[in-house]
């Protein structure tokens, strides 16, 4: 696991050189979702830490989710681009469209020693409100499908999440 998060870390810094002319704004931020694991929804909190230019956001974000005797936790990195961003430049609101990939864990705690672990992958969209240069709002859905998880296929996830710039 924490090869995994190292490799995370390494791939979100070096993301950030890839927008190296631009000027580059550090966040952090709180996530709730709700996010659907195939027959099972359930609410999910996350924390957030990334980095964005004008038109590149890139993050990783802790996720947590309890139901029942079910719980969730995944580690995710996305990264996003700006779309339509002529047609919105001077407009509070910035839609964009990205991928996203990850680690996630599932256990039952009703099923003695059930841990699932895999993969996820996927695609991103969502529209961001800029209230100031230190916060936005963010509304989010993302479609994850699964590797060697056994009883998840695919997620989907309905989140909103605030950022605050430093």
């Amino acid at each position: 696991m924490k090869k995994l998060i190292l490799l995370f870390l390494s791939i979100l810094f070096f993301s950030t050189s890839l927008y190296a002319n631009e000027k580059l704004y550090s966040f952090i931020g709180i996530q709730a979702s709700v996010s659907k694991f195939d027959k099972l929804s359930t609410p999910t909190i996350g924390l957030k830490y990334g980095k964005q230019s004008k038109d590149m956001r890139t993050a990783i974000t802790y996720s947590y989710g309890n139901k029942s005797n079910n719980t969730f936790q995944s580690l995710i990195m996305q990264v996003d681009s700006a779309i339509l961003t002529q047609t919105f430049k001077d407009i509070a609101f910035k839609p964009y469209l990205g991928a996203s990939f990850g680690i996630m864990q599932h256990k039952n705690q009703k099923l003695l020693g059930y841990d699932d672990k895999g993969f996820v992958y996927g695609i991103n969209t969502g529209l961001s409100y800029i209230v100031n240069n230190n916060v936005d709002f963010d509304l989010g859905y993302r479609f994850l499908k699964t590797s060697k998880m056994k009883e998840i296929d695919t997620i989907n996830d309905i989140s909103f999440a605030m950022h605050y710039f430093y």
